[in-house]
């Protein structure tokens, strides 16, 4: 199961087909929204592994079972955030913003690990979800597809060859809007700097799991505040899409069973899963974690 912290947001997480994009008329104001959005994760990314690196020597490694090598290649991952905040930095010049204070809920190795995963997979689907905005530049379209590319690998390597889980959740991964991404984010960011620029999206009050476990196929109880109409809750996985009523009496929900891995949530007053708009939206988001081990199949999209 995923860290307690990671299980409420206070702000949407949309799937890329349900995302309403920020309203922008200039095309070249979508590549700097796109790029100082990418910069405060990177920004959030760089601290996560710089502090915790800083927290966790190569004897604290060892000494909860994990060989000498997971730190050193956790060095050269740190490095690479470093790098992509150092390139968004300089694209965006005057208009880059400074890094938060942040706080991150691990107290060991093994938390810090467990998080780092979680971290990279959202990262993934950050990239994956705002590229269907619509970069314009060609240069930026190329450097945001490599450090993507490069952040699905940390994924990859921290859930298999670290944790010895799978390397992946599906046959797609699961794409989120700006919306998404930064209701996760904003769990760990403490304060900004006010000159920062401010970005424009939506945030919805929080939502949460009130068992602490549960799998695919489960009944489960949401807590958070209903609307008073008509509410389903809304799951992507991969690039795929399901509603499914809330019982208005006790707020219970039944899962499907073919969910498996990482999936995101949200509370809607609407059952059309791939057109969601913001003001139908009642709460959110809920990460949904099922896990796989690295002797089980993946199958298809849930």
């Amino acid at each position: 199961m995923l860290p307690s912290l990671l299980l409420v947001a206070g702000a949407s997480v949309l799937g890329l087909a349900a995302q309403a994009s920020p309203v922008i008329e200039k095309r070249a104001e979508i590549d700097t929204l796109v790029l100082q959005f990418a910069l405060g994760l990177e920004h959030l990314e760089n601290a996560f592994y710089s502090n915790g690196l800083a927290l966790y020597s190569a004897s604290d490694f060892i000494s909860e079972g994990y060989p000498a090598w997971v730190r050193k290649r956790l060095v050269q991952v740190g490095q690479h955030e470093a790098a992509h905040v150092s390139f968004l930095q300089n694209t965006l010049g005057s208009s880059a913003a400074a890094p938060c204070n942040y706080t991150f809920p691990h107290t060991s190795a093994e938390s810090f690990l467990g998080l780092a995963s979680i971290l990279e997979s959202v990262g993934v689907s950050a990239y994956l979800g705002v590229a269907g905005v619509g970069l314009t530049e060609t240069s930026y379209i190329t450097a945001a597809s490599s450090i993507l590319t490069t952040e699905s690998r940390h994924q990859a390597w921290i859930s298999s060859a670290v944790l010895k889980g799978s390397a992946w959740s599906a046959s797609e991964d699961t794409p989120l809007g700006f919306s998404a991404a930064q209701s996760l984010a904003a769990q760990f960011i403490v304060a900004c700097p006010l000159t920062n620029p401010a970005l424009p999206i939506t945030s919805f009050p929080s939502a949460s799991i009130v068992e602490s476990s549960y799998s695919a196929g489960d009944k489960i109880t949401l807590s958070y505040t209903s609307s008073g109409s008509a509410e389903y809750l809304i799951i992507y996985s991969g690039l795929s899409s399901s509603a499914t009523l809330i019982s208005s009496s006790d707020k219970t929900v039944t899962l499907p069973s073919t969910l498996q891995g990482l999936a995101f949530a949200l509370i809607s007053t609407s059952s059309n899963s791939t057109a969601i708009d913001d003001s139908e939206v009642v709460a959110g988001t809920i990460i949904l974690d099922f896990g796989l081990s690295s002797d089980e199949v993946s199958e298809s999209s849930a």
